[in-house]
Parts: C-alpha cells; structure tokens; sequence
C-alpha cells in the first residue's frame, strides 16, 4: 500500500534552483531515507505569493 502525506510550504530559492524541503514529521511517518525517489505534484496554494 503506497501512503500518501499532503502539506504547504513555501518555495525557497537554493543556488539557481527553487526547492521546497519535507516536514520532518513526514520523513518519520513515510520512513524516507536520502537516495529514494518520491513522487512530487505541485499545486498553488495561493493565487499569489505574498503572506
């Protein structure tokens, strides 16, 4: 059975790339170790990206 964890974070600027980094609370609760491939959807939560 493949789990499934959803949640909203900024994007963040790291060198020339943007990344979004995964709550800790999700590596523990999906087991996710460095190395492994995950699948990543990518949805706006907001119309624009001010706070």
């Amino acid at each position: 059975m493949d789990r499934k964890e959803e949640f909203v974070r900024y994007i963040r600027k790291t060198g020339t790339s943007l990344g979004v980094n995964i709550p800790l609370e999700v590596i523990k609760i999906l087991n996710l170790k460095e190395n492994e491939i995950v699948r990543v959807t990518i949805e706006k939560a907001k119309k624009d990206g001010r706070k």
